[in-house]
């Protein structure tokens, strides 16, 4: 089954050119296209798409805010933010808003369709490393401390593993990893697994070597 995306960008040569490449691949399908974000928004009502490649700096309303809205609506939408922004605050504000990922429009084709293909399966997007040393730098704050187990599970969902990948490794059900992921979410107060890697990153829960493996 093809990836049936929709393309938000308020640049027309770059939401074309971006089009353009995703057409190339023979699993993905671009179903639609917004130049802001209510209208991402609205279209994504209307197209129902597996996943949304989403800009951050669009006018009316913006890539972060146009992800909250389609997160509280449409939870099993994939969002991931291609921005030229990349900065701490910039990346911090889409992820809080429930981004699957995110990349900066240095990334490459192989990049860029590899964290559609992710995201399109419920996992977190492939993050460039500059992108989780920029998080890094911010400073760290305090949250409730998580609990072995709970750490086990998101060192797996750090490498892309889904939820009945990472019960088979753990020798648990995969409803218990719902619910330790749903603890997790709480305790370092993220909305997707994305999230909760690069919160785990901040606060030196998780190491970079063991997401990058």
């Amino acid at each position: 089954m093809r990836i049936r995306v929709l393309v938000a960008d308020d640049h027309p040569l770059v939401r074309k050119g971006t089009i353009d490449i995703l057409e190339e691949f023979e699993d993905i399908e671009v179903v639609g296209a917004a130049c802001n974000g209510q209208e991402a928004v609205e279209q994504c009502a209307l197209l129902t798409p597996d996943v949304v490649l989403m800009d951050l700096s669009m006018p009316i309303l913006d890539g972060a805010g146009a992800t909250r809205q389609i997160k509280k609506k449409q939870k099993g939408v994939g969002i991931v933010v291609l921005s030229a922004l990349d900065d701490d605050g910039a990346i911090l504000r889409a992820l809080q808003a429930g981004a699957d990922g995110y990349l900066i429009k240095t990334a490459t084709e192989e990049q860029l369709v590899q964290a559609i293909r992710l995201v399109a399966q419920g996992k977190p997007a492939l993050l460039q490393p500059e992108i989780a040393r920029s998080v890094l730098a911010q400073a760290r704050s305090p949250v409730e401390a998580l609990s072995p187990r709970e750490v086990e599970v998101l060192k797996e969902a750090a490498h892309d593993l889904g939820n009945k990948e990472i019960a088979t490794r753990l020798s648990i059900s995969e409803r218990t990893v719902q619910q330790h992921l749903s603890n997790i979410f709480s305790k370092l107060d993220v909305s997707s697994r994305t999230g909760a890697v690069l919160k785990a990153l901040q606060l030196g829960t998780l190491t970079l070597e063991e997401t990058l493996k």
